[in-house]
């Protein structure tokens, strides 16, 4: 059987529409999307009881996060204002982790809504028993992933949010609070198909000595996932097969999800920027500096983009580059994500005045937002139905 990747390239189309917006300027390729979100649906349609959910904390604009309403996806929110953002965009799905719901008050919006929060702490579930005995709850949990699984992607032990499935003290909150843990909750950075099988198998044997769990929430990490679409795939027959094994020996409910932000987005919107100044060759970095008219530092501090020549996106011959900036911060660049080294950027030359693409910003670039040198927010464009659009400004108080 044929199958197309998750992610195929935009339509010429779109870099035609990105000619006439102003810069610097967010576009999210909403057509090209949706086919992801599609192809995603189908797969996970595979494994009875799973469903496709979207991590909030990845995108914050409402006239985007309604397409994925629509589509059928719920959302997981990590703050009460996320939370808050989910309901008036009118996703019918709600879940929610995070170190933020550390008040009477988040745990008040969240029980208003029905949603049970999944502790990332053993002061939090302590919290959530002392003001509602007897309650649901959920559980993060901090897993042992095998040294041969393990990654520089992955968060396992080394993660700094959940609890130990064996940690006599948070089973000591649980009994004396009486609380019934409903769900389990999984984020372990990047997710290969062979990591989720483990991750399965170890979070049913823990969901058999807790007899009230009917739910596993896998977190996202589907960039490594769909690293080969076709294994993907099988590794959800194989998860079916053993949730369909398991309900069977155990005669219980068990329903999974999955909530990625990046892979869902990230592939499908485009910074567009202009190029405003060029160091030929810097005498301490040894590279041409490309400065562009927005910011890595404001929108883009996770991002490995590709750059491309707008008018011109095969443009040849290639070699690395630096892609600056425009704050007036040292470390300004494109593509640092975190690394003590400057990142060198493969692309054409480029000229001042010309427009510069940076891909991969669909996701965590309005939600990492900062302002600083107060230089404003950027403008963001939807192409729906191969038309461009200007995104509306309802919701602005979450940025």
């Amino acid at each position: 059987m044929h199958l197309d990747p998750v992610v195929t390239p935009p339509h010429r189309s779109v870099f035609d529409h990105m000619l006439t917006v102003p810069t610097p300027a967010l576009v999210y390729d909403v057509d090209n999307a949706m086919r992801s979100v599609g192809r995603m649906l189908d797969d996970v349609s595979l494994v009875s009881g799973a469903r496709l959910n979207v991590a909030l904390k990845s995108c914050h604009t409402p006239a985007v996060l309604r397409h994925l309403a629509d589509a059928g996806l719920g959302a997981d929110c990590a703050s009460v204002r996320e939370l808050d953002l989910a309901v008036s965009v009118g996703f019918d799905e709600l879940s929610a982790t995070g170190p933020s719901f550390s008040d009477e008050g988040a745990l008040d919006r969240l029980a208003e809504r029905g949603v049970v929060l999944d502790a990332t702490s053993i002061d939090q579930l302590e919290l959530i028993g002392r003001t509602r005995s007897g309650s649901d709850v959920g559980l993060r949990l901090r897993l042992p992933i095998p040294e041969t699984l393990d990654t520089a992607n992955s968060f396992g032990a080394n993660s700094r949010f959940g609890v130990g499935a064996t940690d006599p003290a948070v089973h000591a909150v649980l009994a004396r609070h009486r609380l019934r843990v409903t769900r389990l909750h999984l984020h372990t950075g990047q997710l290969s198909p062979h990591l989720f099988l483990w991750e399965l198998r170890y979070t049913l044997t823990v969901a058999e000595s807790m007899s009230h769990v009917e739910l596993i929430d896998f977190g996202g990490g589907f960039y490594d996932f769909y690293a080969d679409r076709a294994v993907a795939r099988r590794a959800l027959q194989t998860a079916d097969e053993l949730l369909a094994q398991w309900r069977a020996r155990t005669g219980r409910p068990m329903a999974i999800r999955f909530e990625p932000g990046a892979a869902v987005l990230g592939p499908h919107g485009y910074l567009v920027t202009t190029v405003q100044s060029i160091e030929q060759a810097h005498p301490a970095y040894g590279a041409e500096v490309v400065q562009v008219d927005t910011s890595a530092w404001n929108y883009a501090p996770w991002h490995l983009p590709v750059a491309v020549p707008l008018d011109e996106p095969e443009r040849q011959p290639k070699s690395t580059r630096l892609v600056s900036g425009n704050t007036l911060y040292e470390n300004d660049f494109f593509g640092m994500t975190g690394r003590a080294g400057r990142p060198l950027i493969d692309m054409a030359a480029v000229s001042v005045g010309e427009r510069l693409v940076l891909t991969n910003a669909g996701a965590y670039t309005m939600t990492n937002r900062r302002d600083f040198n107060l230089l404003g927010n950027l403008r963001e464009y939807l192409i729906v139905d191969d038309a461009l659009r200007p995104v509306d400004t309802e919701m602005a108080a979450t940025r």
